[in-house]
């Protein structure tokens, strides 16, 4: 009797591989060969799973951002610009910060894939669509000014936080530096949105 494999499981344990392979070797000298052996499986196995290194590559962008969303998406809709803030603090724990370094080190040699720009383009266009929605019931209430449009505040809000978190991964920060500079930053956000 065959065995019955998970495949969800089984692509996990693949992208697992490839991001341990990919840490270690660079993501150009990786081959399938080396992300089959880490996963403990045969290359024509892995084979079944993704067809090419670009592939495993595109399931780990799409993978990373998935867990951002999740994240986000389970922070309760605010009802007041300071629930917002306290939302916004809480997507962006200190922790975080070596998975995104690690993220741009390792995931961004496949940046110029136009499959990828999609992958990355579609999460911020997602993000900036969740605040909006949460903008405009905060705009009604008087929370966030009303001379401001949702659409085009939540965009400057998705722009601002996307260049503090590849500023402080690129450049290197420890925990405390980061949550010293994210904190500044939402509060100048928080005073610019304020009714």
């Amino acid at each position: 009797m065959p065995k019955i494999v998970d495949r969800e499981e089984m692509q996990g344990r693949i992208l697992d591989a490839a991001m341990a392979c990919f840490l270690d070797q660079g993501y150009h000298a990786t081959k399938m060969q080396d992300v089959a052996h880490q996963a403990g499986m045969a290359k024509g196995t892995l084979y079944l799973y993704f067809q090419s290194k670009e592939a495993l590559l595109l399931a780990l962008l799409q993978r990373y951002f998935e867990d951002i969303r999740a994240r986000i998406s389970d922070i309760p809709a605010p009802q007041t610009l300071d629930q917002f803030m306290t939302g916004l603090r809480l997507s962006m724990p200190a922790d975080r910060l070596a998975a995104t370094r690690l993220f741009f080190d390792v995931l961004g040699p496949g940046f110029q894939d136009p499959r990828a720009a999609e992958i990355i383009g579609g999460f911020f266009a997602w993000l900036a669509e969740h605040y909006a929605a949460q903008f405009a019931p905060l705009i009604r209430a008087g929370e966030i000014r009303g001379d401001i449009g949702a659409q085009a505040a939540a965009q400057a809000v998705t722009a601002m936080l996307d260049g503090l978190v590849i500023h402080l991964a690129i450049f290197g920060s420890d925990e405390n530096d980061f949550e010293a500079r994210r904190d500044a930053t939402l509060s100048l956000l928080e005073a610019g949105l304020r009714g």
